[in-house]
Formats: structure tokens, C-alpha cells, sequence
């Protein structure tokens, strides 16, 4: 079995520096596309709605897949 961890990636940007890809505000996990615009940023919450806040910090995430025995 395969266990996702996501760990942060670096030290906090505002939402306009974050790269695309999976971000932590407010224990959600969140995500930018590289599509759109800095006026119109693509940005998703944990349950797909777009995500609108500006001028905030997150937390860029990386992430690891762990291969896990079984018992």
C-alpha cells in the first residue's frame, strides 16, 4: 500500500508568489494551476469551490509516496 505525505515546501509566499501546485492555508489543503492570469488566478480550496482570497500567506506543499508492508 502507498501512503501520500505532503510536507511544506520552503517558507510561506502570498498567493501571487506561490508556484502552481499544492498549497496549505488554514489547515486545508489547497491548489493553483499555472493557468489564468495575476489578475484572474485559478485557484481551488480543499473542495474544489474557487478560492478567492488575496494578500494572504500559504504554505506551499511537495509531496512523497511511501510504499508501506502490509501486516
Amino acid at each position: 500500500m502507498k501512503t501520500l505525505i505532503l510536507k511544506p515546501d520552503g517558507w510561506p509566499l502570498t498567493i501571487e508568489e506561490c508556484p502552481p501546485g499544492a498549497f496549505e492555508y488554514e489547515e486545508q489543503v489547497c491548489f493553483k494551476t499555472e493557468y489564468g492570469t495575476e489578475a484572474d488566478l485559478q485557484v481551488f480550496n480543499s473542495a474544489g469551490e474557487t478560492f478567492q482570497p488575496r494578500k494572504i500567506l500559504v504554505q506551499p506543499l511537495d509531496y512523497e509516496w511511501v510504499e508501506e508492508e502490509e501486516i
